[in-house]
């Protein structure tokens, strides 16, 4: 049952983890490549919540 809100969970850090790139570290232009992981990660997820919930 909880296993549906471990992408939310993923998101929520990997946004805490872009913030903190970017406002503290000020150094997201050199992490762009995890950037885009991320990115993709959440995009996968979207496709896939989308067909489990239709």
């Amino acid at each position: 049952m909880y296993r549906i809100y471990i992408p939310i969970v993923f998101f929520v850090i990997f946004l805490g983890w872009a913030l903190f790139r970017l406002l503290i570290k000020k150094d997201l232009k050199r992490n762009l490549g995890g950037l885009y992981i991320g990115l993709t990660f959440i995009g996968v997820w979207i496709v896939i919540y989308y067909f489990l919930m239709n």
